[in-house]
């Protein structure tokens, strides 16, 4: 999967949970220990617009910016936006200095919608929402885990792979990969 593609895909499963929230969601506690409904979605967020910003060519803010002050929905659909705007082909190919290394264009989009993909899922399972993934999206997040993040030896609050078995699902694979019970 390209990684336009795989942005389009972290759209449309982060839009869908984010559809489904509402304000009392925004404390619940997600299985990714560090961040409620509303911290997990304001990491995608930003993490989208530092990307976009690095693929224009532009110079991160000094101060951190509310991006989820107008809602969950407006903060997601215009993080998505800069960064759909910003993910040309030009910009695809080039290099780029991300605050994880040298990287192409196409390496740090394929890594945030692979990002996104996995944190729509902590928000839904906090939120206890519906989560639907197609079972290649999950195979291609999967495989974007596997070449970014090793099993072992992770850093950086990388969780430990958690055990699956042979036969689980390819969403039930992922998330045991990025260390989510599922």
């Amino acid at each position: 999967m390209e990684a336009t593609s795989a942005l389009e895909a972290a759209n449309k499963a982060m839009t869908s949970v984010i559809s489904q929230l509402t304000p009392e969601h925004r404390q619940a506690a997600t299985p990714c220990t560090e961040w409620n409904v509303h911290q997990a979605i304001d990491h995608v967020c930003q993490g989208c617009q530092m990307v976009a910003g690095s693929l224009a060519g532009q110079t991160p803010p000094q101060e951190a910016v509310d991006l989820l002050a107008d809602g969950p929905a407006t903060g997601w659909a215009n993080a998505y936006a800069a960064l759909s705007a910003a993910a040309t082909p030009e910009a695809l190919a080039a290099t780029h200095q991300m605050p994880f290394g040298e990287v192409t264009g196409d390496i740090a989009v394929s890594a945030i919608s692979a990002d996104a993909i996995v944190h729509a899922w902590d928000v839904a399972k906090g939120a206890g929402v519906d989560f639907k993934l197609d079972d290649d999206v999950a195979e291609w997040t999967l495989a974007t885990w596997q070449q970014l993040v090793p099993a072992d030896g992770r850093e950086g609050g990388f969780a430990d792979v958690v055990p699956v078995p042979d036969d689980a699902s390819p969403l039930d694979r992922m998330l045991g990969y990025t260390g989510r019970q599922p």
